[in-house]
Formats: C-alpha cells, sequence, structure tokens
C-alpha cells in the first residue's frame, strides 16, 4: 500500500495530472509513447494489488472490533479467568483501535479509487502499441487517444431501465454505457497510414429475487459489446490491394483512390464480463488487412 503510495509521488505532475483527467492523448515518438505508459501501468498495477490488499484488511478489521467488543462486555458480566481488572480495558482499546485501522483503509481506498486506470490501458492497450513499434520508425509521430475511466463510469451512461418484475425477480434495472476508449493513428515504416478504433458498449443487468430465508439479492451481470476498427491505406505506388479476399472474422471493405488504396476491417466480439479485450484481436485485424495487401511492386529490370 504504501508503496502505491511512494509509486504515485514518483509520476511527474503532468502524469497524475493525465490520470485525474482520464484522458491520455497526444502525439508522440513510439518509444516516449511506450516509457508513459509503462510507468503509469506499473503505477495501476501496484494499485490495483494494494486496493485488493485493503479489502482484505477491512474484513480482518471489522471480525477484530466485533470480536473484541464482544469480548469486553462479555468480561465485564462474567469473570474471565487471566482477566484482572487492569486488563479488562484492553478488549475496548483492541476494538477502538480496529475501528481507527477501519476508517484509515477506508480513507486510503478512497484515494487509491480516485486514481485507480481502466485495466483497457494496461492489458489491451500497452500490448498493441508494443508490437506496433516494431514497424514505425523511431522519429515518427503516431497520434493516440485512450480513456482511463472505467468503462462503467458514470459519465459514460447512456440510459437505464425503469425497474421492472419478471419470473422470480421481483426488480430488474439495466444500464447500458457507451465507451469509445481507444483510438489512434500512425504511419508505418513502409509508408503505410494506420488508423484503429475500439468501442465498446455494456449493458449492467442488476436482478433482485427473494430467497428461500425471504432475504433480498441481487446479481449483478455484465454484458459487453467489444466493435474493432481498423484502417489500413497504403501507397499505389508501392502496393496493390485485393479486394476479393474475403474474412470469416471480418467485415472488409476496400477503396482505391488516386494516390491510396484504403482497407477497412471491423470485428464486433460478445462478451459476458467486463474483462479487458484480447489485445491479439487487434493485431490479428492489422495482420488481416496486410493480407489484402499484394507484394511490393518491382521495377522491371
Amino acid at each position: 500500500m504504501f508503496s502505491t503510495l511512494k509509486l504515485l509521488g514518483t509520476l511527474s505532475p503532468g502524469e497524475r495530472k493525465t490520470i485525474l483527467s482520464g484522458q491520455f492523448a497526444g502525439d508522440f515518438t513510439a518509444d516516449a509513447l511506450l516509457d508513459q505508459m509503462r510507468a503509469l501501468a506499473r503505477f495501476d498495477a501496484s494499485n490495483d494489488a494494494a486496493r485488493d490488499r485493503i479489502k482484505r484488511l477491512t474484513v480482518i478489521s471489522v471480525i477484530f472490533a466485533i470480536a473484541t467488543t464482544w469480548l469486553g462486555f462479555n468480561q465485564l458480566l462474567v469473570v474471565i479467568p487471566g482477566f484482572d481488572a487492569l486488563a479488562r480495558p484492553l478488549p475496548f482499546a483492541i476494538a477502538g483501535l480496529s475501528v481507527a485501522c477501519f476508517i484509515a483503509l477506508l480513507v486510503l481506498k478512497r484515494r487509491l479509487t480516485s486514481v485507480d486506470i481502466s485495466n483497457n490501458f494496461r492489458d489491451v492497450a500497452l500490448p498493441f502499441l508494443a508490437v506496433l513499434k516494431q514497424d514505425i520508425d523511431p522519429d515518427q509521430l503516431l497520434s493516440v487517444r485512450i480513456d482511463l475511466r472505467s468503462p462503467t463510469h458514470e459519465r459514460k451512461r447512456r440510459d437505464s431501465s425503469h425497474p421492472a418484475a419478471k419470473g422470480r425477480y421481483t426488480k430488474i434495472v439495466e444500464t447500458n454505457y457507451h465507451d469509445p476508449w481507444f483510438h489512434g493513428a500512425a504511419r508505418l515504416a513502409d509508408g503505410s497510414v494506420l488508423r484503429w478504433g475500439v468501442t465498446e458498449d455494456i449493458c449492467k443487468s442488476e436482478r433482485t429475487k427473494r430467497s428461500a430465508s425471504n432475504k433480498l439479492k441481487t446479481k449483478t451481470r455484465h454484458y459487453k459489446r467489444s466493435a474493432v476498427a481498423i484502417s489500413l491505406a497504403v501507397p499505389n505506388k508501392s502496393y496493390g490491394v485485393n479486394a476479393g479476399l474475403q474474412s470469416s472474422r471480418h467485415k472488409v471493405s476496400v477503396e482505391k483512390g488516386a494516390k491510396r488504396g484504403t482497407i477497412k476491417l471491423t470485428r464486433k466480439i460478445k462478451s459476458k464480463s467486463l474483462d479487458a479485450l484480447d489485445p491479439r484481436v487487434l493485431i490479428d485485424a492489422v495482420s488481416s488487412a496486410y493480407k489484402r495487401v499484394a507484394a511490393p511492386a518491382r521495377s522491371a529490370a
């Protein structure tokens, strides 16, 4: 936990401002971009681990507070062997310390939650850009725009259904979120221009029913649809474009211009969780676009 706060302190004012704004955007060389992203990713991984530890310690502090309070009241009412008059306030002191720890942990968790970064940044954008770097000249700039906020951030909410009953469920509420979180463009070393975008639509379903013990229980499920779009514009003087090649995974369209041929691929993936998209989906889309590019033109001997 303290190492996470130390990592936060080592971030530059600009990096901390980026986290708080929820937007990572700009034009960078590949090396500068990855250096900044890796610094934020290290902090985010530490932050996630710290908040998991805080969650466990919070439960432990609550148990200690309840147990020691119970012990304190019981030893006041009944003489417990081994507890003399001077030792009787000890359980209450431990209970008070447990409550203080509980409050401190809640404050710390709130602080760390305010600087949390979506796992999409570390698990999808960073691996994809690390692979893409291999095809970009060192001094070439690329543009990126990454939303660092949670996919179910309040500002991404589109609408919520009115509570409704259905079957065993006494209340069903569905909330929809729209998250266009990753976009970018880069000129590759071969002169081609690559553009990409990832947009996700999420449905959060909260279903409440009454159990056999007559208690209300709510289950929350997430349904996600990810839309991945790739556009590869290749120079006509160097490449040809195969417009007839189809794909079982992607929707493909080809546009032939005076100077460039453009291959556009889109793919939609459904998921029943908020787990981050596999970065190989983006890498595979770029690879599929290049499969529609003919071999470089060769000058006649």
